[in-house]
């Protein structure tokens, strides 16, 4: 249709009514491109602080990070520093990075008694390290590491039943290595036979019944025979006063005493002395001379003291770490399922020993082994402080006699004592059964043992606290020297501690890391 409009012909497209109608969406389509825009706009804002926002947060991130990596420079500096010099407490406040202030150190026999003017190199001790690091925009991050410096002797005095205990019985039994009964007295009754010598650095020993020790013994306090048939193939020695008095004992070698001898039924094929006369109260008693003299002073070789500070517990701790460089940890797939495959696969290169690592389990733990497959590498099985161990060998085969198995309840390291946690129980731990002469065998646990091996083959070592109840142990035992490098070197005589004249050679182990907080 063509309309007429100031004189000109035009569609009807082109009329007033059309053009408004176009006037109108235009700007509608300016509404909608303002909105796209302010949209637009919006989100670029929103976008862009984000990205400031996930800088600014890298940026403190990479700070906090800087503070905290200077922050263990400046512990390791001080570690470094307390090695070098154990009376160094502190260190000076770094000026290049990394930048570490306020670095000071603590020692101390345990944590609750930091107060050591040095650290102790005689002697277990602990470390606490505060460190204080700073960041490249000045925020600070501080930090406290404790550590464990474990000192050990070579050849320590080990294998020996329960002498960390406050009592002792060891009953119908045969026992191989020297026996301290560290704490306390001792009593050697009904048919026991101890292969070695035995002492009681702090205490008294009475013998009677069938009770034969084929080395000498040594006590502080008094020993006393008692009954028929005690028999000590070498020597009697005590500070205390000796009376002999078993109906067809015998003393294979010397008696001396720091006060007096009384020898009342009992044979002594050697030496009689004492400061007081010593009193034979049977003529023919004695082979030897009967003197009255002080006790010489190499009565005791080791010293009483040299034989207490040498068996001194030790405490294990359940850090990986502690236990050297060399060892090809593991962790179980269950607490208490048989462990003899994992135990038994392919080490991992630059590795030459297998750690069996316990330390995740929260309920009780049982270490199952069998026959099959055969242990080719010695072996550490590792449980924490708070659960229960079992250690229960079905069977075992390995490929030497002498593999070393260790199964190590480990202890609270922090206090230097025998420490069995309530959650463990007053049942101790076990040792459900023994496989006769597969390997030696090392069982170390702060909580006593309530269930003792099989009478048969258990060589090795036997480390064991008592957890607070009296344990009847009566185990067959055969003592076996065993190393684990860093941590364990114990013998079984009192003469390879380390050669018999009585010198105690210490070991300083590496510190070892066990918590750090910050």
């Amino acid at each position: 249709m063509l309309v007429k409009v100031r004189g000109r012909v035009l569609p009807a497209m082109f009329s007033p009514s059309v053009r408004a109608v176009a006037r109108d969406d235009a700007g509608a389509a300016l509404v909608a491109v303002m909105v796209v825009m302010f949209v637009g706009v919006i989100a670029a804002v929103v976008i862009a602080g984000s990205v400031i926002f996930a800088m600014r947060t890298n940026v403190e991130n990479k700070s906090d990070t800087q503070a905290f990596v200077s922050a263990e420079s400046g512990r390791d500096m001080m570690l470094q520093a307390v090695m070098a010099n154990p009376c160094t407490k502190s260190i000076a406040a770094s000026t290049t990075s990394p930048l570490y202030e306020n670095v000071s150190a603590q020692f101390g026999t345990d944590f609750d008694h930091l107060t050591d003017a040095c650290l102790s190199t005689a002697a277990s001790s602990v470390i606490r390290i505060t460190a204080t690091g700073k960041g490249g925009d000045g925020s600070t991050t501080t930090i406290v590491s404790d550590y464990q410096r474990a000192v050990t002797y070579e050849k320590q005095p080990g294998g020996t039943l329960a002498y960390f205990a406050g009592q002792f019985k060891l009953t119908q039994s045969t026992y191989a290595g020297d026996l301290v009964i560290r704490t306390g007295d001792y009593n050697c009754n009904s048919t026991t036979s101890i292969d070695g010598d035995l002492w009681a650095p702090k205490g008294s020993i009475e013998l009677s019944a069938d009770c034969h020790i084929t080395g000498s013994v040594y006590a502080n306090g008094t020993i006393t025979t008692k009954g028929s048939k005690a028999l000590v193939d070498k020597n009697v020695v005590a500070n205390g006063e000796i009376i002999l008095e078993s109906t067809n004992g015998a003393v294979g070698g010397n008696v001396m005493s720091g006060t007096k001898v009384t020898v009342k039924d009992m044979t002594v094929a050697g030496n009689v002395q004492s400061p007081i006369a010593p009193d034979v109260k049977t003529s023919g008693l004695v082979a030897g001379t009967v003197t009255t003299a002080p006790l010489p002073g190499d009565a005791f070789v080791p010293t009483l003291q040299a034989v207490y500070d040498m068996t001194t517990w030790v405490d294990f701790p359940s850090t990986r770490s502690a236990w050297g460089t060399d060892v090809d940890w593991r962790t179980p797939s269950s607490c208490t399922s048989n462990i003899t495959a994992t135990v038994a696969a392919a080490l991992a290169a630059g590795t030459t020993r297998v750690g069996i690592d316990y330390t995740a389990c929260t309920t009780a733990v049982k270490i199952i082994l069998t026959a099959s497959p055969t242990i080719t590498k010695d072996v550490l099985f590792l449980v924490p402080p708070g659960v229960k161990m079992n250690v229960d060998i079905q069977g075992l085969t390995t490929d030497s006699v002498d593999r070393q198995l260790f199964f190590i309840h480990a202890d609270n390291v922090a206090n230097r004592a025998v420490t069995c946690p309530a959650s463990v129980g007053s049942g101790g731990d076990e040792m459900t059964q023994l496989a006769s002469g597969a390997a030696k065998v090392m069982l170390y646990t702060p909580c006593g043992i309530t269930k003792a091996p099989k009478k048969e083959g258990f060589r090795g070592q036997y480390y064991s606290g008592d957890s607070g109840s009296i344990k009847l142990e009566q185990p067959d035992f055969d003592c076996q020297p065993m190393t684990w490098t860093p941590r364990i070197d114990l013998g079984c005589k009192l003469a390879e501690a380390p050669d018999g004249s009585g010198e105690i050679i210490t070991k300083l182990l590496p510190p070892t890391m066990l918590t750090q907080t910050e």
